[in-house]
């Protein structure tokens, strides 16, 4: 029994080991940027390059990266979704580069609806979303679809400002597929991502499109709401929204992407319908 008992115990180790192994680390050069970013991959289990993966990227992958890449191996361990490739894209100096790169114009309201100062917001904390759109979308997919063999079906999890930029990007020429949205920042310059959207997105755009939020403050709240009523009248976006007022903007998180992952691959009233 004690020898069994040690056998079992070296092969959990064993899982465990190989489980932390299928995480790669790596650097690039960015021109975007003009530094140093790095990004982490975590693979599927038996990952196969004879096979093509689809790829979610993590956004402020230093507090959500583990999280995600447990809750995907699992999910699809159960056959709930297939093997993904997970890719975290970890910040910077988050304190001050973070709100540079997540955004695209310096805000004078406040998540609140207070109006601030106008200098409060400036080059030295906000306003360079476009640097790190070119970095995601033209450096780092490509470094990745260069190294490991994806299919092209890239997903985007963004959060409160990483949600803001999921949405705004909305009209660019980017490379996603599906964007999971949790309590974004749409407050953020007065909601200058529905007026973006609103003026720049074709009526024919396509996509999946989860967004999750929770009810504080009521400005904040609002201005999510708004988004949703805009992107509802796209006929060809599979819009999900989820309200979850018994959370915090932080513990939302994990159920928005227990659900948000799950409704890509749920068929809609649509196509059961077909």
């Amino acid at each position: 029994m004690i020898i069994i008992g040690c056998m079992q115990a070296n092969i959990s180790y064993a899982q465990i080991d190989a489980y932390l192994k299928s995480v790669k680390e790596h650097t690039i050069q960015s021109k975007s940027l003009s530094e140093v970013r790095d990004y982490w991959v975590g693979l599927p289990r038996n990952y196969d390059t004879s096979k093509q993966y689809p790829v979610i990227y993590v956004l402020d992958a230093e507090w959500h990266f583990d999280l995600i890449l447990a809750i995907v191996n699992d999910y699809s361990a159960l056959k709930i979704i297939p093997q993904h490739i997970i890719v975290g894209v970890p910040n910077v100096e988050w304190e001050f580069k973070r709100g540079i790169d997540l955004t695209f114009s310096h805000t004078e309201i406040e998540f609140d609806g207070e109006i601030m100062d106008s200098t409060l917001y400036n080059s030295t904390n906000s306003g360079g979303g476009l640097y790190f759109f070119e970095y995601l979308n033209n450096e780092l997919i490509n470094d990745v679809d260069q190294k490991y063999a994806t299919n092209d079906h890239n997903v985007l999890v963004g959060h409160s400002y990483g949600g803001y930029f999921g949405s705004y990007i909305l009209p660019m020429a980017h490379k996603f597929s599906a964007f999971q949205i949790y309590d974004p920042s749409i407050w953020y310059s007065d909601g200058e991502v529905i007026k973006n959207i609103v003026e720049k997105l074709p009526a024919d755009y396509k996509t999946d499109f989860f967004i999750s939020y929770q009810l504080d403050p009521d400005f904040h709240a609002s201005k999510i709401k708004d988004l949703i009523e805009v992107m509802g009248a796209y006929p060809n976006i599979k819009l999900v929204s989820k309200a979850y007022p018994e959370e915090t903007r932080e513990s939302l998180y994990v159920f928005s992407f227990l659900q948000g992952i799950k409704s890509i691959y749920t068929k809609s009233e649509d196509d059961l319908a077909e």
